[in-house]
Formats: C-alpha cells, structure tokens, sequence
C-alpha cells in the first residue's frame, strides 16, 4: 500500500479564505474542519521525536481554532479523534471548556503532549504577563523555574506529575524530567564545555552582530538566554533585535531587566559572560560594567586598531559601546589600570584623519590628534570663500563636520555666499540648495557651540519665508508639463461610481496592491528602470522643498511588514529581475504606485454628495449642509467620526481601544495603532495582505507619514487645506469612513445571521 502523501500546510487560497472568515466574522467553519482532515497527517505519534517532527504544523491549526473560538462557539462534525481533540485543546486555551473536562477528552499520546504544553503555558501567562499560546521552555530548558514565578504552577505541580504518568512514550523521558525538575526547582549548574563551545563568539569585538549559533539540546535557561544575547545588534547606542514585529521581538531584550541581568551574572559567574551580561546591562539600564569588562572591550579595540580596517572598527559592536561609555563619562570615573593605559596609549598614536574625525566626538583624544582634526575641518568650512556654484555649495553644506564646527566669521560668509548664488539662478539646483541649507542650519543649531544661536533660528525663519515668497513660483514656472490622457466613456463611468457606493472596498481593491503578483509586477518594473528610483529627488512644496529621504521603517510596523513581503518575493523570484535594488527602493515604489491609482480612481469618483448623504444616515452623526465648495470643516470633521469608527472595528475583533496600563487607562489609542494590529494580525494568518486592502488604504492614506498621511498633514496646516487637495483628501477620507463602516456591518450582519439560526435550531 502507498504512503499517503500529506500536505500538512493551508495552501494559499484556504488560508486567505480562513483570514476572510475571521474578519467578515463568519459562523460557518465545516470547511475548514473538512480541508484539515483531508490534507493533514492527523493518526498518533509513536514517540516524542515524531511529536516534534510533527507539532509546529498542527499547533497552527490550535492557533486557527483560537482565531475561530473568538468569533464563533459551534460543535463541529470531525472525523478524526485527533482534531477533534486539538479543538477541544483550543476551547481550555480560550477558556471555554475547564482543564478537568478536557482532560477527560484527550487520549492520543500526540494530543495528551500538547494538552500538557498547553496547561503549562496557561499557567506561565498566568503569573508572568505573557500571552504565549505554546512555550515549550518549560518542557526543554533546564532551571527556567528560575526565570519565572512560579506560584501559579505550585498549585497544579502534584496533578501535572499525575498527568505525566498518562504519556507512555519511551522517549519523553527526558521531558518528563525537565519538567520534574522545573515544578521542584531543581537548580543545574554550566553545561560541560560550554565556553569551549562558545567562549570565542561570546568574547568578541563583534559580539553583538546578529548571530545565530547552533545549540546543544541540554542547555539550561541562563545559557540560552546567553546565546540569546549574540542574535542583537547595536545602533547609536541602542539594541536592534534581529527581528520585530510590532509587539513581537526576537529576542525579546525587553524582558532582560536588572534583576534578571544580575541572576545571570550570579549562575555563571565567569568573566565571558560577565563581558556580555553587563554590555548589555549598560546599554538598557545604564548600569556602568566593572573594569574587567571595560578592559576586554579596550583591548579588542586595539585589535581592530591593529587591523587597519577604519570600516571593521566603526561598524563593530565594541566600537558602539567604547562610544557610548565615552559619552556617559564612565571611561573618566574608572580606575587607569595598565590595561586602560595601553587602550589610551595606542587610541593616542592613530594618525589617520578620517578615523580621528569619527572618534573626535566622542573618544579622549589628545591635543595633537585634536588640532589635526580641527585643521582638516578649518581647512574645510575656510574653503567658502573659494565657492562660486551651486553645487560645490551644496556639497559644503552638508559636511557636518564643518556645522558642527564652523566660527560666526565663516558661519556669516557662508550666508552671504548662499544668497549671492541663488540671485539669478532658477533652475533645480536651486531648491535642492535651500533644502541642504535648511539642514545645515538644523545641525549648527543642534551641535555647534561657537555660533550664535539666536542668529541662526531666525535664518532658519528667513529661509523658509523667502523660499515661500520669492522663490517657489519661481521654481514652479521652470517645471515642464507632462501630461498622459485615456478616454472613459461616461457610462463605464457612472457604472463604476455605482459600484463603488454598493461595496467601497472596490476602491480599496484599485488602489492597494494587494496580490503578490501586482507587487511582483511593481518591482520589475521598479528594476526595469533602476536609475530612475536610485537617484535624489525634490518635491517643490509651496512650505519648502522637500526631499524623498526613502521609507521610515522605525515609525511604522506595517511598513516593515511590507519590507519582509518584498524580501520574501525578491528570494523567490528575484531572478525575474533586470536590476535586484535595496529593499527600501522597491518599498518606496510600491507606495509611489498606491499614490498614482488613488489619485486616478479619486479623479473618477463623482457621487461625493450622495456619499456625503449616506455617511449622515449610516454613522448617525448631523453633518455640515453639504455644498460644492468644500470648505475645511467638511474634511476636519470626518476625522473623528473615522477614529470612533477604527475603534468599533478594533473592539469587534478583541483589540481595546484605550491604553491598557494603570496611568493612561481611559486615554484612547490612536487609530493608527489599532489599524497596525489588526493589519498585522492579517498579515500573521496569510503572509499578505490579500484579505485587508481596505484596512491598508485606510491606514496608509489616512495615517501613514511614507504615503499621503491626509489626517495628520490637514490638522498641521502643511497639505490638505485648500483648493483640489482638499477635495481631493474630502474624497478619500469618505471613502475611508465608509469603508470601515462597511466592514463593520459586514461582521455584525454575520453575527446576527448566526445568532437567529441558534432560535431557529432551539424552536425545533
């Protein structure tokens, strides 16, 4: 007889309709029972090594039914006893059946293991405010007791050893007695040649720089935790994990607190990782690391020194935290071991410019190595007086060296020259100029302590005023028309806008990427025409010039989510491209192509009236008198009805709209972080956006600072306001309110339909 062939995975069109079900909160999920039994491998295991084998695929089933169980308690039909106790396993998770009652329920070895993994990480969640739906630690890592409080698991220690007895497979054994050992606290001490193994990566100039090491199975808590502490790295002085999504961080620093930090310390009790512990020590609590620690960075400095390589020494970790000590003034109070005087000794025999420039803002130089960097940056901001164009201009001004440094002599030639030169200059290079030198002056407020500050606030004033008065208009008359037309006939037209009032993710569906195959689309285009998105470009803004800087990824996670789609994508089809550009590149693009559709399906939208009208009666709320010229409130006062709305939305699907602390309990989230989770939470089911292009034309259009960012840009006076973008963002933002109604009513006509098929089953 064949082996059967199992696909134990949701292909691509069952899970994006799982994830359309959970957000249209739908009551009927038969099919979905029947697509697991038919394509997943659900007979019992024989050993443990098979459960693991076997668990990761079948514990995201548990996590679909969680999903499920949030929206809809039903009875299934099942076939096999195998799902039907992963059911009944998800129903104790969420709290709908009790652990006695699902016991009773459970007998495969597979469920019995999973059921126990379960009730441990209920009971972790419980005393330790974490949300885990399974953490095996418990199960795997010796002393995690320590790492935890345990009183919760106290209470059920003598039945989870009863249970135990109920697992017969040969080779839990192992397990069993990890979690003996974990409920009577017994304490392991150091793994045998664990610093033979891992001494050398731990005790490194570049420790802390994304690494990701095999581990032996039988490491304790504290020494995965070590290990844990190599997959960081260091920017500015502060930790970046190797990954992050919203809330979670891999590895979770944030849970390395003082006391933890200091128990780790306590059980290894060893220089390596003393030299590890207390790096990061200093960098999240600023808690000064003791000598010996501050020795070994010192002295894998000087290696790198002793290199040569200005890059490995700027970009390594040691060179970070060297920084940062600097600059807390803790390399001022220590004591001057000979160990420190050989670190100063070599730091004060570097000749090479380039490097003492980088180290002179925060490393103790001497006075030698001090003139030799204030000459070459002397030589740099006197060279003014030699500049006589635009560009070479331009260059000077965004030297920082020279803002930081620069005297009130040069700092006033530098303005006269600035306004001598953009006189009878009108083409580009004139509004790229004033956005460097808008940044120049920003960095000689910020850092320069010999010019006069008072003096450069009001040019950074005058600036922005004589670009707005004189100059803008200017710059506008030069720009050279470029027009595309398409013709649409008035019906196909009137046809679309009557689409788009019926159902308003139509919009959505136009404007948003949603499929893979469109991003895909987009970037072989993107990479098609490289030059074009690798090279600066100035946005003339009547305010001021505003440069395209790229994609902000550290403000907004659903922007990284979209990155990590776009890495994934250049993996797997990367060979379709001409050009393979930065991630940030394609990001950006993707947007600019958002931007572009709205813009046309905004242009062909007609029925704002009607929308405006249908708003007042579905939302309830009295509206200004409609008219055809927009005014202001017309927009503003849609905002908050749109906050209102996201918050509904977010409640719908378990998401609390006020900030959960004991401080700010009753203050609001903002919209913006609700539509992030819910958009992340899709993202987390599907791997793609396919089932929310609504919640991102929202999120991206409304609140995202990389796209239009209507709300945020209106309320601050700086777009939106007046003329065609105010009708413009009028439109966009109805059809925003709308849509989140829409899919409001789109749940609770679901619930409702489920709750009167129950009366109808009891009336029977």
């Amino acid at each position: 007889m064949p082996e059967i062939k199992y696909k134990n995975y949701l292909d691509h069109e069952i899970h994006v309709k799982f994830v359309d079900g959970i957000l249209k909160h739908s009551q009927n999920w038969q099919w979905f029972i029947e697509y697991i039994e038919d394509n997943y491998n659900l007979l019992d295991i024989s050993s443990y090594i098979e459960y693991q084998n076997r668990s990761n695929s079948l514990i995201r089933i548990l996590s679909n039914f969680i999903n499920i169980l949030e929206i809809c308690d039903f009875n299934f039909q099942f076939r096999t006893v195998l799902l039907q106790e992963i059911y009944e396993i998800s129903k104790y998770y969420v709290g709908a059946t009790e652990r006695e009652n699902c016991a009773k329920k459970v007998s495969s070895e597979f469920s019995k293991i999973l059921f126990l993994s379960v009730w441990l990480t209920k009971l972790q969640n419980s005393g330790n405010n974490s949300n885990y739906i399974i953490d095996n630690r418990f199960m795997n890592q010796r002393n995690f007791h320590q790492a935890l409080n345990m009183q919760e698991f106290d209470y059920d220690k003598d039945e989870i050893i009863l249970y135990l007895e109920k697992i017969k497979l040969t080779d839990f054994e192992r397990i069993k007695q990890h979690i003996e050992d974990n409920l009577n606290r017994v304490v392991y001490g150091l793994s045998e040649n664990f610093f033979d193994m891992y001494g050398a990566r731990l005790l490194s100039g570049n420790c802390f720089n994304f690494q990701s090491l095999d581990r032996e199975a039988s490491l304790t808590w504290q020494e995965n935790t070590l290990l844990d502490m190599l997959q960081i790295s260091i920017r500015n002085g502060e930790i970046i994990p190797i990954y992050s999504n919203g809330d979670s961080l891999v590895p979770n620093y944030k849970c390395w607190t003082s006391d933890l930090l200091k128990q780790l310390k306590k059980h290894f009790n060893n220089q390596i990782s003393d030299f590890v512990i207390e790096s990061v020590d200093f960098l999240l609590n600023r808690k000064d690391p003791n000598i010996k620690t501050i020795e070994s960075h010192c002295n894998l400095f000087l290696e790198l020194i002793r290199k040569g390589e200005d890059y490995e020494i700027l970009t390594s970790s040691t060179y970070e935290i060297l920084t940062k000590l600097f600059d807390e003034g803790v390399m001022n109070r220590i004591e001057k071991t000979e160990v420190i005087k050989e670190f100063y000794k070599n730091l004060h025999s570097i000749t090479s410019v380039n490097l003492l420039v980088r180290l002179s803002s925060s490393f103790s130089l001497r006075k030698d190595q001090m003139q030799s960097v204030k000459d070459y940056i002397e030589n740099k901001y006197r060279a003014i007086s030699y500049i006589n164009d635009i560009p070479t201009l331009t260059q000077y001004l965004e030297n920082t060296d020279i803002a930081r440094h620069i005297n009130q002599f040069y700092y006033d030639e530098t303005k006269d020259r600035f306004l001598k030169l953009i006189k009878d200059v009108n083409d580009i290079s004139v509004a790229n100029l004033f956005y460097q030198a808008m940044l120049f002056l920003i960095s000689v407020n910020q850092t320069n302590q010999i010019v006069d500050k008072r003096i450069v606030k009001q040019d950074m004033i005058n600036i922005q005023e004589y670009w707005q008065k004189n100059k803008y208009q200017e710059q506008v008359k030069n720009l050279q028309e470029f027009t595309y037309g398409t013709q649409i006939s008035t019906e196909e037209v009137e046809k679309y806008n009557k689409s788009i009032m019926e159902n308003p993710i139509i919009v959505a569906n136009s404007t948003i990427l949603a499929k893979v195959d469109d991003l895909i689309s987009v970037l072989e285009e993107t990479s098609k025409h490289a030059v074009i998105h690798m090279v600066s470009r100035i946005t003339l803004n009547n305010i001021f010039p505003i440069k395209d800087t790229g994609i902000n990824f550290d403000r907004h996670e659903t922007d990284n989510i979209l990155k990590k789609q776009v890495e994934k994508i250049i993996e797997r089809y990367g060979y379709k491209f001409i050009n393979v550009l930065d991630v940030g590149i394609y990001v950006a693009a993707i947007h600019e192509r958002y931007k572009n559709n709205v813009y046309s399906v905004i242009a062909l939208f007609k029925k704002e009236k009607e929308l405006y009208a249908l708003l007042e009666e579905i939302i309830g709320v009295k509206l200004i008198p409609f008219n055809e010229q927009i005014s202001l409130g017309h927009l503003t006062q849609l905002f908050p009805l749109l906050e209102i709305e996201i918050r509904q939305l977010g409640k719908l699907f378990g998401i609390v709209p006020f900030k959960e602390n004991v401080d700010e309990f009753m203050k609001f989230k903002d919209p913006s972080s609700i539509l992030r989770e819910l958009i992340e939470d899709v993202y987390e089911e599907l791997d793609g956006f396919e089932s929310a292009p609504d919640l991102l034309f929202v999120y991206h259009f409304m609140y995202n600072s990389n796209s239009l960012n209507i709300r945020n840009e209106c309320i601050h006076g700086r777009d939106y306001f007046e003329g065609y973008m105010l009708k413009f963002a009028f439109k966009v933002t109805m059809l925003a309110l709308y849509m989140i109604r829409y899919r409001i009513n789109l749940i609770l006509d679901n619930s409702s339909s489920y709750n009167e098929g129950l009366v109808q089953k009891k009336k029977l």
